[in-house]
């Protein structure tokens, strides 16, 4: 609960902060507590507690007192890593152990108002190109079958010739995505300055401080690099992913009667379907 706190404190009201403080600072009290009891302790209202539980991620003080006891009975277990030696039947937890390291490592690097500027820029574009060369190109392709039934002209592209020529075309209406995990590679920078010097809005979805995230408009932060060593996941494929969801779903919300009314029309374009297979079209 500590470090769940942790993470949150700076994004609390100054009154949430005194909550939470006091909760860190004395979990058996709190756990012990009444409603009443802990805003009256923390000289605070009654639903600013509440407003606290519920940026926990938790639906109300009940809750929040039963993971403070769940939390004070049965410390988590470290977790796993992968390396040689390690028994086979454990080799899947230490695979999630490591992806939930890895989406905690993704949400402390969260910049919400670059989401939010590229989900705008990416609903008013009239054309949205995707770029991912090597590695990155699988992920450039899911990327662009979430946003492709979201937004206008969507396409993925991963070679290095058809990337060139489609930046060479673009303008200020357009939106280009860069995907790369160094931010190093020369061409996808070049790429970004070509769409950039165009007028298009650039979102990179690199390493911070790179020379790809200096070349783009807009960046969305991938800090996990993979091991190298041959049995270690390739951990680092998560952060695309789920920026790319977070940007769709960013887009839909905007958006939702005409991300609706679009979704409406592609299922009809299908009339091959029965309804059953139309009602689970993604």
């Amino acid at each position: 609960m500590r470090a769940r706190i942790a993470q949150i404190l700076d994004r609390l009201s100054p009154a949430e902060r005194k909550v939470a403080e006091l909760v860190a600072a004395d979990p058996d009290g709190a756990m012990g507590a009444t409603l009443a009891g802990l805003a009256r302790t923390a000289g605070v209202s009654e639903p600013t507690v509440i407003r606290f539980c519920r940026s926990l991620g938790l639906e109300g003080f009940s809750d929040l007192r039963m993971a403070l006891a769940r939390g004070q009975a049965a410390p988590p277990a470290a977790p796993l890593r992968i390396a040689p030696g390690l028994p086979l039947p454990l080799v899947a937890e230490a695979v999630l152990d490591g992806a939930g390291a890895v989406l905690a490592e993704i949400r402390a690097a969260l910049d919400p108002a670059a989401i939010e500027g590229a989900a705008l820029a990416l609903l008013r574009a009239a054309r949205v190109e995707i770029w991912g060369q090597g590695a990155s190109a699988a992920l450039a392709q899911d990327l662009a079958f979430s946003l492709f039934r979201l937004c206008r002209g969507v396409v993925a592209r991963h070679d290095p010739q058809m990337q060139a020529m489609a930046a060479a075309t673009l303008d200020g209406e357009a939106v280009a995505i860069c995907l790369s995990a160094s931010g190093t590679a020369p061409e996808m920078v070049r790429l970004a300055e070509s769409a950039a010097s165009s007028g298009a809005t650039v979102i990179a979805l690199t390493r911070p401080h790179s020379p790809l995230a200096g070349a783009a408009t807009l960046l969305l932060p991938c800090t996990v690099q993979d091991a190298a060593e041959p049995c270690a996941p390739m951990l680092s494929r998560l952060a695309p992913l789920l920026l790319g969801d977070a940007l769709a779903v960013s887009v839909a919300l905007l958006s939702p009667q005409a991300a609706q009314e679009r979704l409406a029309r592609m299922r009809a374009a299908l009339p091959h379907q029965t309804n059953q297979q139309r009602e689970t079209t993604p």
